[in-house]
């Protein structure tokens, strides 16, 4: 493997771990992984849907079937409980695309102050 595919593995390895850490502390009940061709979901997902189980979240796995082939993405949806998924498959089925706007999506994907989990950390961070 070459420098540049591990350098590529990596970012997206570590974008799924960022996206993971945001659902399972709540902030987000819905993450996309970063859009990935065909043959970086193939070698990233067993990997990438390690990293979730870890977390304790769900996932699905979305082709983009409805794409032209020279335009078409795969990516990794990760939810902290399967209703978020349903959701986004229902807003699929009723014709919406996240490759043409992200604004149907926005209630799933956007920040939730109200599910957001609160560390000890925070406490400290505050003192500075």
């Amino acid at each position: 493997m070459s420098g540049r595919s591990l350098d590529k593995r990596s970012f997206i390895l570590g974008m799924i771990t960022a996206f993971c850490e945001c659902v399972a502390g709540g902030c987000k009940s819905l993450a996309l992984s970063p859009p990935l061709s065909k043959e970086e979901y193939d070698e990233v997902s067993g990997e990438a849907y390690d990293i979730i189980e870890k977390h304790g979240l769900v996932s699905w796995h979305e082709e983009n079937l409805d794409q032209p082939e020279s335009v078409r993405v795969e990516w990794i949806l990760i939810a902290w409980r399967q209703s978020v998924i349903d959701d986004y498959i229902e807003l699929r089925r009723r014709g919406y695309s996240p490759m043409a706007s992200l604004e149907p999506f926005s209630g799933l994907l956007s920040y939730s102050p109200d599910r957001s989990v609160h560390t000890g950390y925070d406490a400290y961070r505050a003192l500075f």
